[in-house]
């Protein structure tokens, strides 16, 4: 069953745009109450609709220990004591009680403690919305407050339509039937936007992750970003169906950190021949053994750290890596001592190039020729 409803959403940048006195945003852009004095929210929305009607005002929020005003009037027109409408008076630095004042005086529906409330008595164009808290609690034992938005749902609608005449005119039948309708409406809802979910296109971050954990994807304890997880799913079956192959773990590990990782594992240097003291360092390098692999990343030409942690790096390895297999995890840096040997033709510098003459002389322990 398809019902005609609109909705207006005020969240984010919505609910920063209205006026906010008492309440202080955070970095979700939820409202917090800033002082034991209390906190006041108003914002005005122009339907468009000379006879608008309302449906429902949902409160998005946690109020324990506060109490909860939630009050909402409507005008035919945007008009307010004085020159300006009031709309821009409400957003005005006016003190919150002469702007809750002024809403009471006109046709409004007022709820305390309530953050689902019924709007079929409003009709008018214009809608005015305040949220008032104020802290029940001894300063210092006060629950946090927060506002994290606002649904305003029009034009007015009833499931008493579907019903014989005689219960559409009960005033109290159709206030009983509202709570399944919001019931069934708020479910609907959610069905609607499952299609939105699994695009992961156009899914948001908390979806993405939610999605990815559905196809079984590790998120790394949320070491990808969004585009990232987006990559992951992509190619879910590159990283998923080929977990535990050489390629999917070049490729994971690329996409973490961004650099391009050379892997050797132990038949590639096992097989040639080789004297034994050189056989006995690559194992030192490279893993004596053939359940041990090596993971070299070259950050020579890397400016700056690494968008990951050597132990998270470590995981994400451990995660893409066959049942059994161990790995050893080596850097190559500019600032490292290159010692009796290089890694696949790649040498570390033995330190930052100086001037000096060939008479003895040492840097780090080390002479220095040229």
């Amino acid at each position: 069953m398809k019902q005609p409803l609109r909705s207006v959403h005020f969240y984010k940048r919505a609910l920063m745009a209205g006026c906010a006195q008492g309440f202080a945003p955070d970095e979700q852009l939820a409202l917090h109450l800033s002082g034991p004095e209390g906190g006041a929210w108003f914002a005005a929305f122009d339907t468009g609709d000379e006879e608008g009607t309302y449906n429902r005002l949902v409160v998005d929020g946690d109020f324990a220990g506060a109490k909860l005003e939630v009050l909402a009037a409507v005008s035919p027109a945007d008009a307010a004591p004085g020159r300006e409408g009031l709309s821009a008076w409400l957003a005005s630095g006016a003190p919150a009680a002469e702007k809750l004042a002024a809403l009471t005086a006109l046709p409004h529906v007022r709820a305390v403690n309530r953050q689902d409330i019924l709007l079929h008595s409003l009709q008018g164009r214009w809608v005015f919305l305040c949220v008032w808290a104020v802290p029940q609690q001894a300063p210092g034992r006060q629950k946090p407050c927060t506002l994290r938005g606002l649904r305003l749902e029009f034009p007015r609608y009833s499931f008493t339509r579907y019903f014989p005449e005689i219960y559409q005119q009960d005033d109290f039948f159709r206030r009983y039937i509202a709570v399944f309708q919001s019931l069934y409406l708020d479910l609907e809802k959610q069905v609607d936007r499952v299609p939105r979910m699994l695009d992961y296109e156009s899914a948001d971050e908390e979806g993405l992750e939610e999605l990815a954990s559905w196809l079984g994807i590790d998120t790394a304890g949320g070491l990808f970003g969004p585009d990232q997880l987006r990559e992951l799913i992509r190619n879910s079956r590159l990283y998923q169906g080929g977990k535990g192959t050489r390629a999917a773990l070049e490729s994971v590990v690329e996409l973490a950190c961004g650099v391009r990782p050379r892997i050797v594992e132990h038949f590639q240097w096992s097989s040639l021949p080789m004297p034994a003291a050189i056989r006995r360092l690559y194992g030192r390098l490279y893993g004596d053994d053939a359940g041990t692999f090596c993971v070299i990343l070259d950050l020579t030409a890397h400016a700056g750290p690494l968008p990951v942690s050597e132990a998270q790096l470590d995981r994400l390895i451990d995660a893409y890596t066959m049942l059994g297999a161990r790995h050893k995890l080596v850097f190559l840096r500019a600032c490292s001592y290159t010692d009796s040997h290089c890694y696949l033709g790649v040498n570390s510098r033995l330190s930052t190039p100086e001037m000096a003459a060939v008479d003895g002389v040492t840097l780090g322990g080390y002479f220095t020729v040229g």
